[in-house]
């Protein structure tokens, strides 16, 4: 009789129906209340539906009848885990382990049981051990780069986040951060191959292509295709400004605290921003700006930026086209987070600096190629370029500006970790210093 009550309660919780389930294990254990088992999975029962108190008594009580599980020591302590009883949460899992040592979710379990203890060495240790246990699981992974970064332990971050994409790629929505993910493991023929099958399903598509082409490392190309950066911006605009804050941009910042130690907020100066995008940059321009003209090449961008209603104008184009056909003169420009699309500057700088007045400054960002090489530029598996301090040096000289002011900035984080940025402020020479130099 109670072996039929028993089967039948395992069945009805099995299938979700935790009301009939409970009052069959309640029935049982009113019969004998001796029947570890019942009390077991009536415990697991109640920590399933929240009542955590009651789980901890009926899965305590057939513990003591009954110590030979593994399972229910660790359902203990996924009751004693979501009450934040980490120390009694720990014993449970350990005395789960010691019964059964082979399932990586009771070392994970006891891995963040242990990090929300603020036993970091042990929480590493677990973790370690269930990426062994299960090679193929992601979960322990994802939980090493979580860890990592909290201690600014950014390269193991990022390698065990990509441990975690590859061994599920099935899971992973991004075509573009499986590929890196391989690439960064050491695996770039996998890496070629992802945007090689990309492409042969959409032949056309310019993202793809970019990318290929960024990850066969051929630098030939000057900058990115504007059909690249159109597609790319346009699917990213209606989450660009939240992704940015979790990224921690920090390109508004660094344009408001430099344009405060030069002008007051007067509203006097003309304005061009550059790759000016939903417009964050524009925020802290308009105080300064008695005309403030926006440029991006994503419609969809340019919608975000006209709702926040501080442009005078916005304009649909390249910024390269845009700069050839205009002649109006401006006081301050800003590109921000925008030359790294391109490669070659030179062309932009010139046209730059015949947009300037004489009196004007330019203020741009860029993410900074740590060693030269003959370009001075570098695309990157990221899909955008990288500059030498060298290069812009040259590059700015060469085409009519003095450098003002040059510094390295972390301009945003990327899986958690570092990217380094240039942060520069260049006016044009005068006719003087330009014959003198």
């Amino acid at each position: 009789m109670m072996n039929s009550l028993y089967t039948q309660a395992l069945r009805h919780h099995q299938n979700g129906d935790l009301v009939t389930a409970e009052q069959l294990y309640r029935e049982i254990i009113l019969t004998a209340p001796e029947n570890p088992d019942a009390m077991h999975y009536l415990g697991f029962l109640l920590q399933q539906t929240d009542r955590l108190a009651e789980a901890f008594e009926q899965i305590t009580a057939a513990i003591a009848l009954d110590n030979t599980h593994a399972e229910w020591y660790f359902n203990l302590g996924i009751v004693l885990s979501r009450q934040g009883l980490f120390e009694p949460a720990i014993d449970a899992y350990t005395s789960a382990i010691t019964l059964d040592r082979d399932k990586y979710f009771y070392w994970t379990n006891l891995g963040a049981a242990f990090e929300a203890n603020q036993e970091l060495d042990k929480a590493e240790h677990c973790y370690i051990v269930a990426t062994k246990i299960d090679p193929n699981c992601p979960d322990a992974f994802y939980l090493l780069s979580v860890l990592y970064l909290g201690q600014e332990r950014y390269s193991e971050a990022r390698h065990n986040n990509h441990c975690g994409i590859i061994v599920d790629p099935t899971k992973v929505n991004s075509r573009i951060v499986l590929g890196q993910a391989y690439y960064e493991l050491g695996r770039a023929e996998e890496a070629i191959a992802v945007f090689e099958t990309w492409l042969r399903a959409e032949p056309d598509n310019p993202v793809a292509t970019h990318m290929l082409n960024a990850y066969r490392g051929q630098q030939a190309q000057p900058q990115c295709t504007s059909q690249y950066i159109e597609q790319t911006f346009d699917t990213f605009a209606n989450s660009f400004e939240n992704v940015l804050g979790r990224l921690r941009y920090c390109g508004p910042q660094l344009v408001q605290e430099h344009i405060a130690s030069y002008y007051p907020p007067s509203k006097n100066l003309n304005v061009l921003d550059l790759g000016c995008g939903t417009g964050l940059v524009g925020t802290v321009l308009q105080p300064y700006a008695h005309r403030l003209t926006g440029v991006d090449l994503s419609q969809a961008m340019l919608n975000q930026a006209a709702t926040k209603q501080i442009y005078h104008q916005l304009h649909k184009a390249d910024i390269t086209a845009y700069l050839a056909s205009t002649d109006e003169q401006f006081d301050l420009i800003t590109c921000m987070d925008t030359l790294i699309y391109l490669g070659h500057l030179d062309e932009i700088f010139a046209l730059i600096h015949r947009r300037l007045k004489p009196d004007g400054m330019l203020i741009v960002s860029t993410e900074k190629l740590a060693v030269v090489n003959d370009l001075g530029y570098k695309l990157n598996i990221s899909g955008r370029y990288s500059h030498h301090a060298d290069y812009l040096v040259s590059s700015l000289t060469k085409t009519g500006f003095q450098i003002d002011y040059i510094r390295d900035v972390p301009i945003r984080t990327e899986a958690g970790c570092q990217i380094d940025g240039q942060f520069i402020c260049a006016s044009p020479y005068t006719k003087g210093e330009l014959s003198s130099n």
